[in-house]
């Protein structure tokens, strides 16, 4: 699901062309689209380097696109996104399964709960 948002967001950002220019470039640093989950510090590193993060770049573009990257994936998930000054855009994916999958975990174990309940309660409708 990352590569796909990432994708999304370079596509939707910077147009088909660009896109494509921006796929090569990570290319030529054997970090194609499919290896970026693996990563994430990397790209964010050559994101920065490609884009600009500071002055006297393009206003920081690659922080910019970072977040709409992680607004994006936290949509995707349907969970909050919430985040205050500079990011670390592998240590919030890492946040963000982590949330997920406890999330879903706790979810499972309601369901679960839910089902015994039902079950135990049909069994004693059936004596």
């Amino acid at each position: 699901m990352l590569v796909q948002v990432i994708d999304e967001v370079i596509r939707y950002s910077f147009g088909e062309i660009n896109a494509k220019i921006i796929y090569d470039y990570f290319k030529k640093r054997n970090i194609p689209l499919d290896k970026i989950p693996d990563n994430l510090e990397f790209f964010s590193l050559e994101l920065r380097r490609l884009l600009g993060s500071g002055r006297g770049q393009i206003l920081g573009s690659a922080p910019m696109l970072e977040r709409t990257i992680l607004k994006a994936l936290c949509k995707k998930l349907g969970m909050e996104c919430q985040f205050e000054g500079p990011i670390n855009l592998a240590e919030y994916v890492k946040n963000l399964k982590e949330s997920y999958n406890n999330r879903n975990e706790a979810y499972s174990k309601f369901s679960l709960q839910k089902l015994e309940v039902k079950n135990c309660q049909t069994r004693k409708q059936e004596y």
